[in-house]
């Protein structure tokens, strides 16, 4: 039996973190679950576009192309690494989700190409942390180049298709997900009041070669 010092530190973490933050979920249930912490839909804002109504509605969140593969709402989609003027913002990323975009990388993709996510400091919502791995919602990968904790305005995950230590690097052919969760829910935020449960995630997309 637990006791009661050991259960006040169980409430804690979980009052923080009821599944997740440490780890990620089988492949059986974050690819599929509806009942998981994983953010399949959201409201996705466009900044810059100078359309009136600059939202689409109820995205899927699990492809990677469905967010940053569109500019504004009524551009057609573009794959992997999606669109280098996209800045979506995600209107609905709940506090204690984690959002996990599955992507391939082709298999003719052309060798050094690099690119990241960057994080805005408009509508920032929250720090984050984000990792890119062959595994769902994994926030663990085996690659340190792969992981990062930042603040608002900062580059989120870097990667590379060629040979790199100091970026992510990616393979042709390969499927990945890019994760991304809010490093602590309960810090302090200029955008995103703390009795909120969800937050505007702002992003941005960029690649070159």
């Amino acid at each position: 039996m637990l006791n009661a010092a050991a259960l006040l530190i169980l409430a804690s973490a979980t009052a923080y973190d009821p599944v997740f933050h440490d780890a990620f979920e089988s492949p059986a249930t974050c690819p599929n679950s509806t009942d998981s912490f994983r953010l399949t839909t959201s409201d996705i804002g466009y900044m810059g576009d100078n359309i009136p109504d600059g939202i689409r509605y109820r995205v899927g969140m699990t492809e990677y192309d469905n967010i940053w593969g569109h500019a504004d709402p009524y551009d057609s989609i573009v794959t992997w690494p999606g669109r280098s003027n996209s800045a979506p913002i995600i209107l609905d990323f709940n506090k204690q989700s984690y959002l996990s975009a599955h992507f391939t990388v082709p298999q003719d993709v052309q060798i050094n190409m690099y690119g990241w996510l960057t994080h805005t400091e408009y509508s920032y919502g929250q720090d984050l942390t984000a990792s890119i791995s062959t595994s769902c919602g994994d926030f663990s990968p085996s690659s340190a180049a792969c992981y990062i904790e930042t603040t608002s305005g900062q580059v989120l995950t870097r990667w590379k298709t060629g040979a790199s230590t100091a970026m992510c690097q990616l393979q042709p052919g390969q499927d990945y997900f890019y994760n991304i969760k809010m490093t602590d829910p309960n810090r302090p935020s200029t955008t995103c009041s703390n009795t909120a449960e969800v937050c505007a995630i702002g992003t941005a997309n960029a690649f070159g070669q």
